[in-house]
């Protein structure tokens, strides 16, 4: 015989069940989404430059470091740092002793060695710089670097370059493959052990090095090693969704760590010589001619 108490009693139970299988499906996803949101830790190569700095204090910066940071922000991500001069690191991403490295030009033959990121982390200019002691070349004499020795760093793309600009410069000297660190390859160029050396423009600094002239440019990426597709496919999603959300991501980058204007920032050696028998210079200056010049009232100033 029916009755209200067993009505209920079976109307609970019914409901009891559909609850845990309701539960069941919801969680699954879940459960799935965590086990493969597992964190990767990635292998990352750090070497000392504009790209990867390093203060008093151990607070990293630079171009790699903070564009690395907002890429583990979309992949999840942890980073292990492995130290090293550029060339080293080059070898160690080859030989799979790191996963990822940054500022790697792309060229054919090392897609052989690694996976390259879809697109660019930016675009980078070469300068041939000499020491802010030389006292022998003249802006433009660029037959000075004949039978001289010129540092480039071992296996990056600018050995090419290099040769490049010499042959359609008339210019044969001797290159100097170099695998030890930026400071170091500078202060060879300091000490006589280098007549020039080949590197980023950033490097340009009037108490180690001066740039004289341009013998190249190139974009540069992200490389990966090429065991590792899956971390390729991450990156080029991470990028490029970094790319969507600010086109400007780039370039402002090179503006914040990189940017130091070429050659042109620096004054050869007949400009220096001329500034000081010179002394001060002198400008004209035309008051009250808006916009372009004009004197505040109140505190005099122009």
């Amino acid at each position: 015989m029916y009755s209200h108490k067993n009505g209920f009693k079976y109307l609970r139970n019914v409901l009891a069940l559909m609850f845990c299988l309701t539960a069941s499906v919801i969680m699954m996803p879940f459960t799935a989404y965590a086990e493969e949101e597992t964190e990767k830790t990635v292998r990352v190569g750090w070497y000392d430059s504009s790209f990867n700095r390093m203060d008093e204090y151990g607070r990293r910066s630079g171009y790699a470091y903070e564009y690395q940071e907002k890429i583990a922000a979309y992949t999840g991500w942890k980073y292990e740092y492995v130290e090293g001069s550029w060339p080293e690191l080059f070898q160690m991403l080859v030989d799979g002793d790191i996963d990822l490295m940054s500022d790697v030009s792309y060229t054919e033959e090392r897609t052989e060695l690694m996976l390259f990121a879809s697109l660019p982390m930016g675009a980078e200019e070469y300068y041939l710089f000499v020491s802010p002691d030389n006292k022998d070349y003249t802006t433009g004499s660029y037959s000075y670097f004949n039978n001289k020795k010129i540092g480039v760093n071992k296996g990056s793309i600018q050995i090419g370059f290099y040769k490049d600009w010499a042959e359609a410069n008339g210019i044969s000297s001797e290159i100097v493959e170099l695998t030890c660190s930026e400071e170091e390859s500078l202060l060879k160029l300091k000490e006589g052990e280098l007549d020039g050396y080949v590197t980023l423009d950033n490097n340009g600094d009037v108490e180690n090095c001066i740039p004289v002239v341009k013998i190249g440019s190139s974009d540069y990426f992200f490389a990966v090693n090429k065991k590792r597709p899956d971390l390729q496919e991450e990156l080029n999603a991470a990028m490029s969704s970094i790319q969507d959300e600010n086109r400007f991501y780039n370039e402002q980058l090179y503006n914040r760590y990189i940017r130091t204007f070429g050659a042109n920032i620096y004054l050869n050696n007949e400009e220096t010589d001329w500034y000081s028998e010179h002394g001060a210079i002198r400008v004209g200056y035309q008051d009250n001619y808006l916009a372009f010049c004009a004197k505040d009232p109140q505190t005099g100033k122009n």
